[in-house]
């Protein structure tokens, strides 16, 4: 598969597991305790729609991100430690916190130092008129194997921080951060763009990652052309997105269920100013257009086989086309986007099998 071929087809299946949606005004998703300047990460999770076979997608879609040999090839394999550990945990949690009056299980996280990928996290949980303290504290010391303390401490509106440290006094657990107001903002939004998530998700660009992507747009710059032009105009338009993505400031992702228990996943990409989100919609949706192209082009050169046909591959790509909303970017993937998908399988398996030709 040729090099441009790969980076359209490898950027979509990217888009479908970051995968707007409604209701400007909605309650907080989490204590505002809970956030501060130096967040990067939120999850939320609400356990009363969740079950099992959900909890078992979910480890898969991370087993997928962390062995995908595309990624891994270039070194560039998320480090998401064990998948199996996190659903074993996540299913466990589920039942016992439910059982102890529980309702919503949230995670925050900070950026991870230079030396781990395993960065420490706040645990979260919200109750209701039935919280048993003592089983929720039991339940933590048991994930611990009995080496660990736990506290539990209430933040009002039904939140309580889920607290542990080792029998050293080593935290295991971080410390509630100081909050901040414009960082909570931030997160509420991105996490409340549904009425009733299953699961969402907020990732909020750190300084430091600002940093590297400034560097990796001056290097960028420096790379020599000439690899043919549709490989130019490829890696020109991939480099148009350094600049606006430096000015990222929050990613939302949230899955919820629909009519006939169909999954419906929105995502929001909000920048710092309105021009930033304007230069990246334009560039991503420029790959987007380019993509059906690009696609016909290698089917006619033998490089895929059993290629669907043109309307199916252009419904597809239109559908992962972003809408501009001030500072904000939105994406909406319903049932038939998962249609389309499965129509296109063959795409995605031949890039795997092509990814030792990727080439960033």
């Amino acid at each position: 598969m040729t090099r441009p071929l790969n980076l359209i087809v490898l950027f979509a299946a990217l888009m479908m597991l970051v995968g707007p949606a409604r209701a400007d005004k909605a309650e907080q998703a989490l204590p505002p305790q809970a956030i501060g300047n130096s967040t990067m990460l939120a999850v939320y999770i609400d356990l009363t729609q969740l079950d099992a076979e959900m909890i078992e997608q979910i480890g898969e879609t991370i087993m997928g991100l962390a062995d995908n040999p595309a990624l891994e090839d270039q070194g560039l394999a998320l480090p998401l430690g064990d998948p199996q550990q996190f659903v074993d945990m996540l299913t466990l949690l589920r039942g016992s916190l439910l059982q102890a009056g529980c309702e919503k299980l949230a995670m925050t996280l900070e950026m991870p130092g230079d030396e781990s990928w395993s960065p420490q996290m706040t645990m979260l949980a919200k109750a209701n008129d039935n919280f048993d303290a003592a089983s929720v504290t039991a339940l933590l010391r048991s994930l611990g194997e009995g080496e660990v303390e736990a506290e539990v401490e209430a933040l009002g509106n039904g939140w309580q921080n889920l607290s542990m440290t080792s029998k050293l006094g080593e935290p295991i657990t971080l410390d509630l951060p100081k909050p901040d107001a414009a960082a909570f903002d931030a997160f509420n939004k991105q996490l409340t763009k549904q009425d009733k998530p299953i699961f969402a998700v907020a990732f909020r660009m750190q300084d430091e990652m600002r940093k590297m992507i400034d560097m990796f747009g001056e290097a960028a710059k420096d790379a020599e052309p000439g690899e043919g032009a549709e490989v130019d105009m490829m890696a020109g338009m991939l480099m148009g997105m350094f600049k606006p993505i430096s000015k990222l400031d929050t990613i939302g992702l949230s899955f919820s269920q629909v009519e006939d228990n169909e999954m419906l996943v929105d995502a929001q990409m909000t920048f710092q100013d309105a021009v930033s989100a304007q230069q990246f919609a334009n560039v991503y949706n420029t790959v987007m257009l380019f993509a059906p192209v690009a696609l016909a082009q290698a089917a006619q050169a033998g490089e895929i086989e059993n290629m669907p046909d043109a309307a199916t591959i252009n419904q597809f790509f239109m559908s992962l086309q972003m809408k501009v909303a001030d500072e904000s970017l939105t994406l909406r993937l319903d049932q038939a986007f998962f249609d389309l998908a499965k129509k296109l399988t063959p795409l995605f398996e031949n890039l795997e099998e092509g990814a030792g030709d990727f080439d960033l």
